[in-house]
């Protein structure tokens, strides 16, 4: 389950699946607090987002360029030890030195990314872990391109450390899920106590047994993300497959209008009917049961008499369910169920067409 709701308790975070991560506050903020929500950038500076390639600039920071490198060497040995990193919010809020971007909003949004809002990131978007024709596995982690036309420049990562550019499909998908999980932490990661990325990885590295193979752990977060992407698939082909079917059966009522509404209100007639027989017997029943509380008759004169009465009812409703398929079992085959026929009826007296 994903926990939308982006305030945060005191003194604590809650993470995406809804737990609550104990923080600890540092001393001394040494910069004032700043919202990270996305914004449109007037210098201009980002109008070509979209087609930059990701690799590091003639003047870019040598210490930044470590550190992100420290990051994509380590990148799937970190998706591998989630669960120990969900647990510890000074590993969660550990910095990456990864700067992402869109046109003509900058950065905003983007900014200070942390190891847990890449990890959940890596959890929660499915299309951000890759697997190639040959099986190789890689990890998107640098988002660059417009926000309009869908045009984009990002980076992936493979399990040997490799970085290479590519272009992603649904990079909505990839910059929205970011984004959202990003500034969900704007605060925590202003006022609370992180370790450095170089901190984390030495407390993993001393909590790992000799022989534990993390490779085992990243297929199996490969093949969940999979079965995720197809849920998801799933559910996007039965949104349309309903929607068109709709679509349809709306045309094909309206074009067998005359038989369909035929059908119905003899129908309608015949249940009403019969509803009125029921109603007669439910107030002999009420009746009987008045004589019962007065004392006018015995219980063995009362259950002799009722049951009768809820056999006819029985027979009665058997009926209407007889009748309601004799009249519409026959549009089945047209895709047409009696629940679209009344729903279709119901509008039509309504006066929607």
């Amino acid at each position: 389950m994903t926990h939308r709701n982006t305030e945060q308790p005191k003194n604590s975070i809650t993470l995406m699946n809804g737990e609550a991560l104990e923080c600890f506050t540092k001393q001394s903020p040494k910069t004032k607090f700043a919202s990270d929500k996305m914004q449109l950038n007037t210098t201009g500076a980002y109008l070509d987002m979209g087609i930059k390639p990701c690799k590091p600039q003639p003047n870019a920071d040598e210490e930044k360029e470590r550190q992100k490198k420290l990051f994509t060497d380590n990148a799937f040995y970190l998706l591998a030890h989630s669960e120990r990193i969900m647990r510890d919010s000074r590993m969660f809020l550990a910095p990456v030195a990864v700067q992402n971007g869109l046109a003509y909003t900058g950065t905003s949004g983007f900014n200070a990314p942390t190891v847990g809002i890449y990890l959940e990131w890596w959890a929660t978007c499915p299309e951000a872990l890759r697997t190639d024709k040959e099986g190789c596995r890689s990890l998107v982690f640098h988002l660059a391109g417009s926000p309009l036309s869908g045009a984009n420049r990002c980076a992936e990562v493979y399990e040997d450390g490799r970085v290479k550019s590519v272009t992603v499909s649904l990079f909505a998908s990839h910059w929205q899920s970011f984004t959202a999980i990003n500034t969900r932490y704007d605060e925590a990661k202003h006022i609370y106590q992180v370790y450095t990325l170089e901190q984390v990885l030495d407390i993993l590295h001393a909590e790992d047994s000799e022989n534990w193979n993390y490779s085992v752990e990243i297929k199996e977060r490969f093949m969940q993300s999979e079965i995720n992407q197809l849920k998801k698939s799933i559910k996007q082909i039965s949104a349309e497959s309903d929607k068109w079917h709709s679509m349809y059966a709306d045309t094909w009522l309206k074009h067998n209008d005359e038989e369909i509404s035929g059908a119905f209100s003899e129908f309608q007639s015949f249940k009403e009917h019969t509803e009125r027989e029921i109603d007669l017997i439910n107030k002999q029943k009420r009746k009987l049961k008045v004589e019962l509380k007065s004392g006018h008759i015995k219980n063995t004169t009362y259950q002799r008499t009722l049951t009768p009465l809820n056999k006819q009812i029985d027979a009665l409703e058997l009926k209407v369910r007889t009748r309601q398929h004799e009249l519409f079992d026959q549009f089945l085959s047209a895709g047409i169920s009696y629940c679209m026929i009344e729903s279709y009826m119901n509008k039509k007296n309504e006066g929607w067409f």
